[in-house]
């Protein structure tokens, strides 16, 4: 684990009074969850972010493995728990969309995943629904599978799910799997809602990132992602 950072890197942060820590979690290409371990801290040459550790997690992901997995990691890099201040976590991100999103909101994704799980779950409808997405000449070989670990990772899916919607439906008459809600104007509202937000929030993930970003500057950008919710909010209220 203390690989991801040289010896000297990792006596600097040895020597700070105070660190920031940053968890993430995800995936990686062959579908095993991981933590990204990263630390921010106050060294003799100004502020300092550095990748602690990629972290994988076997078995269950509960909050109680990772804790296990990140303490473990400060251990053995010899860094003193009773230092660190704030904990930054990817559950952040999941309480922001759970505030931006209702119920019925909410509901609509369940649907869209409902959907994907039935097409993809089971290797006959999998496999005759790419073969049917070749014979029309769709731009897309196939839809895209929901990371359950990343709640942002929904903005692909209904990205892709939005693009491949009338397939979809066409394909689902065929196989004779009723989803009515796919013709109500109401239902596909609330998706397309879901679509564009999800697509800004990613968006804003990715300005809130990164090094040498002044408050001010990372304030404005939240202050105008929720002035785009209200535009939003007002035209499907309209």
């Amino acid at each position: 684990m203390s690989s991801n950072v040289t010896h000297m890197q990792v006596e600097d942060i040895q020597l700070a009074s105070v660190l920031s820590l940053a968890i993430d979690e995800s995936c990686d290409i062959k579908d095993m969850a991981q933590v990204t371990l990263s630390v921010r801290y106050m060294s003799s040459q100004g502020p300092k972010e550095e990748l602690l550790g990629l972290l994988p997690l076997s078995g269950q992901t509960r909050g109680e493995d990772i804790a296990n997995s990140v303490q473990k990691c400060l251990e053995d890099n010899g860094i003193g728990i009773n230092k660190i201040f704030p904990i930054a976590t990817d559950g952040a991100r999941k309480a922001l969309c759970a505030q931006t999103f209702p119920a019925e909101i909410v509901e609509v994704m369940s649907l869209v995943i409902k959907i994907i799980n039935s097409i993809l779950a089971k290797a006959l409808y999998h496999r005759q629904f790419k073969d049917f997405l070749e014979e029309i000449d769709s731009q897309f070989s196939d839809l895209l599978l929901h990371n359950k670990v990343r709640w942002l990772s929904r903005r692909n899916v209904l990205q892709r799910y939005a693009l491949c919607l009338s397939e979809i439906k066409t394909f689902l008459n065929e196989k004779s799997i009723d989803h009515p809600e796919l013709e109500e104007d109401k239902w596909l509202q609330k998706f397309n809602f879901m679509v564009d937000t999800t697509r800004k929030l990613n968006e804003l993930n990715l300005k809130l990132q990164g090094k040498g970003n002044p408050a001010y500057v990372l304030l404005e950008e939240v202050v105008c992602f929720e002035k785009i919710l209200l535009l939003f909010v007002e035209d499907m209220g309209r």
